[in-house]
Order: structure tokens, then sequence, then C-alpha cells
């Protein structure tokens, strides 16, 4: 079995593929190690926003380490996240083009590719933890909370729900936006949620997103790799 790594900053994404099939999927800790999946794995390939933590990987000969220069992304350059690039790629592989991708993960970033496969730009935000945690860390006596179940009420009554509001609330009705904006121009184009809050996200405005796909870096690491 083929297997494919991507190494985030607050986990790690691991998909087992047999015969053009994503068979397995796992998530663990930035941290987690398992040797024994070189005996299992007939190819493993690598990939991570975090260089550090392709190291203990790059020794190993059925080892692949992915980099930008392998992903056929026209008009990337030399800054851009690895993982928007994959996230592009198996988008594309996946559901066609144009395509427009938002990944809720440690960040929340919006990556477009056009008719042509070709990259026509995004942007990057911080994600709902990340906002919680620099309200909490950067004043006095605001909580750190955690992203609700629920999509929050735009009038809470305690603070621990304003902020749950305001991050959320604020943070969609501009994505929305965007996305608006964008069907408009490409009335083709599809809209895709991937990362680990993704599912929450779909479930509270399904209407924004044509797909959600928590498997989609791997998809675009399968198509790095084979086609």
């Amino acid at each position: 079995m083929w297997l494919a790594v991507d190494i985030g900053n607050t986990r790690q994404h691991w998909g087992w593929f047999e015969r053009g099939e994503l068979i397995l999927a796992a998530d663990y800790s930035p941290d987690y190690w398992d040797p024994s999946v070189f005996e299992r794995a007939s190819q493993i390939t690598v990939a991570s926003v975090v260089p550090a933590r392709l190291e203990r990987w790059q020794f190993y000969p059925k080892v692949r380490v992915l980099t930008l220069a392998d992903v056929t992304l026209r008009g990337s350059y030399e800054t851009l996240g690895i993982d928007r690039a994959l996230n592009i790629l198996g988008a594309g592989y996946r559901y066609g083009l144009p395509v427009l991708v938002v990944d809720f993960g440690t960040c929340i970033t919006v990556t477009v590719a056009g008719t042509k496969g070709q990259l026509v730009g995004g942007c990057i935000l911080p994600g709902f933890m990340m906002q919680f945690r620099a309200l909490h860390q950067q004043t006095a006596l605001l909580p750190e909370v955690t992203l609700p179940t629920t999509l929050p009420v735009p009038l809470a009554s305690d603070t621990a729900s304003a902020i749950q509001s305001g991050v959320v609330k604020v943070t969609l009705a501009g994505l929305e936006q965007y996305l608006t904006a964008w069907r408009q121009a490409e009335s083709r184009g599809k809209v895709v949620a991937t990362g680990g809050d993704s599912a929450l996200v779909c479930r509270w405005l399904p209407q924004l997103f044509d797909y959600q796909d928590a498997q989609l870096c791997l998809w675009g690491m399968y198509a790095a790799a084979h086609h």
C-alpha cells in the first residue's frame, strides 16, 4: 500500500491508498512516530508546512518528500504553502476546475485555481482557535473559549459566548462575501471546504460549499506523486 503523510502545524494526517483508492485515513499528534510503517508501506510520500518535522523522514529509502517544485501549479510563488498547493491539486483532481478551496485549519486559507489549473490567488487569516487564543493571551480578563457545536447567536449575553459570536460570525460573514463574489465571477466553479473545522462549518452554512473533503491534501499528494 502507498502512504501519504501530511504534517501540519497541529496534527499529522495519514492516508493509505491501494489501487488508486483511499482506503484509510487517520489523524495523529504532530510528533507521532511509528517506525513499523516502513515495513507495511510499499512507498511513503510526506509533505509538511513545518520543515523541521520532515527531518526524521528524509533518511529512509521508501520515503519521497514533496516540495512545492513537485506540484504542477502554474503561477505559484516561492512562499506559497505546500498545503495550499496540494489542496488545489487535490480539488482539481477530484472535482474539476475552476475551483476555490477553503481550508479551515490552524489558519483559514482561501486558494483559487482557474480553468487551466493555474493559481489565481487567495488569502490567509487566523483560524478559529488561533483567534480565540489571541483574545485570551493578549488581554487580562477574557477567557479562552472553544469552538461551539452550534452556530453562535449574533447578540450574546455572556463574555464567552460573545467571543464565540464575534470570531465565528464575523469570520464566516467575511468568507460568505468572498465566496459569493467568486461564484458570480465563476459560475461554473466549485467551492470545496477542507481542514479540521470544515465539517462543522459545512453543517452551519451548507449553502456556501459544493463539497466538504477532509482528505483533500492527501488526494493532492496522490495526484502529485502519480500524475
